[in-house]
């Protein structure tokens, strides 16, 4: 039993440790990674693939949802990867067939700079875009944009020949979530009337470089003796593929749609040309008595561009034409932000510029009212994030120790092109060390005295004599080294012959200096004093001796 218990006890502890350090993994992830910001959609309109804002939208056409949107209270904080979702609703459709999934949104300035980067996840109904920003978005704020997300109508859900609402969802299931609705018409087919000449093209699947193009002809059943067909590519290096080129007679409903086993090829042999490198085709048809054709091509096409066309029946000096063109589904978008811009701020020694001070504490005052502060570091410097343009209020709350606090209040302009620097500077404490001399004995010529700092000469000296009544000052001497440490002061003075000095007192209550003259020393002989009488006896020794020599020599001569 006691060892179920423990065994009990150990997994507790490691399932608990578990948890802990996923939940601790978790948190880390997310406070440094990519965030999910709030944006909102500030416009909603609808767009044909002519990218032009329309109220009507044919049924079975591909159109955008065309958005403005913003991002809300972020200040200069975006960074690369941060992102925001759009979910399209679920009575419209997203073909990745037609439409690429993924595309690039611009900076508006024209500059190509890509801004962000959309994925579309399509369902099996609606679809999410996911809008992710780029390093573009570093130091901006107020930034917003447009896109133009590419759909068509799922038409068992979307009535025709009626209004119909559409709502759009930004970061749906998160706290931060919105929502914009938008109507547009949604129109079915139109009973034609009088129509001669109808064109239209659509996107090939299975090929993103070709458009598939189709034309009625005589849907209203006019007599066209000598009809002839002309048809040109505009403006571009795409040509038609003649191989391609197919002519039916066909029978049509009042839509203009084609009844099923009507359909009867033409031969075109001796009636079609081409000419103008394939940009242009003509076709002979002879004699229109009341039948109605349709014409099928295909030409090439470069993804991005918009492919216009001109096509034209003549018949006796009549003439009908049709202007058409084609261009795929592409999603897109653009944006702009204003340029956030820093404060720096450089703290230095109001006496020596040089020298840079750690540990300035400003309160910085922003345009809306609100506070941050800043604190400069070991090279004297501190530079703000990235901020919103407008006037700054910039004030020391803290001087670095050993300095003064310098209070005045800085106004900065950030602008949208540049920050602010401001070098502010701050007064280093300082005391004066007063020098007194007294002496003890008769008074000598003028006294020079140095001060050191710290054990090291500082170059500066007083003089001291009967002008100033033997007492001066050092003023004005720094209080505190650069780290804030209170500076030892000593004091010396050039050495005054034939007096003993002594020194007392210190840098806060002032030194002093005391010149004691020395005794002068006098030779007094004792009455006892033997030293002249051994000298004389000594002399008379040698005198006695020498003589004795002499007359030694004398002798030995003779």
């Amino acid at each position: 039993m006691k060892k179920r218990n423990y065994f009990a006890v150990i997994l507790s502890f490691l399932m608990t440790l578990t948890a802990l350090i996923s939940w601790t993994k978790t948190n880390v992830i997310a406070d440094g990674g990519p965030k999910q910001v709030d944006a909102t959609i500030t416009n909603f309109r609808f767009m044909n693939l002519s990218r032009t804002n329309v109220g009507d939208i044919y049924y079975t056409d591909n159109f955008y949802f065309n958005l403005d949107w913003a991002t809300n209270n972020t200040g200069a904080t975006l960074k690369a990867g941060d992102y925001f979702t759009i979910d399209l609703p679920d009575t419209v459709m997203f073909s990745a067939d037609s439409s690429p999934v993924d595309f690039d949104l611009y900076d508006q300035d024209g500059s190509g700079a890509v801004i962000a980067r959309a994925h579309i996840t399509p369902g099996t109904t609606g679809a999410t875009a996911k809008v992710v920003f780029t390093d573009w978005v570093d130091n901006r704020y107020n930034v917003n944009g447009n896109i133009q997300l590419s759909a068509r109508f799922d038409l068992t859900r979307v009535p025709i020949n009626q209004s119909s609402s559409f709502t759009i969802t930004v970061n749906a299931g998160q706290p931060n979530t919105s929502s914009s609705t938008g109507s547009v018409n949604v129109d079915g087919p139109q009973i034609l009337n009088n129509e001669t000449l109808h064109k239209f093209a659509w996107y090939d699947t299975t090929n993103p470089n070709i458009a598939n193009w189709e034309i009625r002809i005589n849907h209203r059943q006019a007599i066209l003796p000598n009809a002839i067909i002309h048809d040109t590519i505009v403006g571009s290096n795409e040509r038609i593929l003649p191989n391609t080129i197919r002519l039916f007679t066909v029978q049509m409903d009042q839509y203009g749609n084609d009844i099923a086993g009507t359909s009867t090829p033409v031969n075109l042999a001796g009636k079609l040309t081409m000419s103008d490198n394939d940009q242009t085709f003509t076709i002979n048809v002879g004699n229109i008595n009341g039948e109605q054709y349709h014409l099928t091509y295909q030409s090439t096409y470069t993804e991005g561009t918009d492919l216009n066309n001109t096509l034209t029946l003549t018949s006796n000096g009549q003439t009908y034409d049709f202007d058409a063109h084609f261009t795929r589904a592409y999603s897109g978008g653009s944006g702009s932000g204003d340029l956030a811009h820093k404060i720096k701020l450089t703290k230095v020694d109001e006496d020596d510029n040089s020298i840079t001070l750690a540990n300035a504490v400003f309160t910085v005052t922003q345009p809306d009212g609100t506070t941050f502060n800043l604190t400069t570091g070991a090279d004297g410097t501190v530079t703000s994030e990235a901020l919103v343009q407008g006037t700054y209020k910039v004030k020391e709350t803290t001087a670095p120790a050993g300095y003064e606090l310098n209070n005045i209040e800085y106004t900065l302009q950030v602008t949208a092109t540049d920050g602010a620097l401001q070098t502010i500077s701050d007064k280093p404490i300082k005391t004066n060390i007063s020098v007194t001399k007294t002496w003890v004995g008769p008074k000598a010529g003028p006294i020079t005295v140095h001060l050191f700092a710290n054990g090291t000469d500082t170059g500066t000296t007083l003089t001291l004599d009967d002008t100033n009544n033997w007492t001066a000052s050092f003023t004005n001497v720094r209080k505190y080294d650069q780290n804030g440490t209170e500076i030892q002061y000593t004091i010396s003075e050039d050495a005054v012959s034939g007096y003993n000095t002594t020194i007392t007192g210190n840098q806060t209550t002032g030194f002093t200096i005391t010149n004691t003259e020395q005794p002068r020393i006098t030779s007094t002989p004792k009455t006892s004093d033997n030293t002249n009488i051994y000298l004389y006896i000594g002399m008379m020794f040698v005198g006695i001796i020498a003589i004795s020599y002499l007359f030694s020599k004398r002798k030995s001569y003779r």
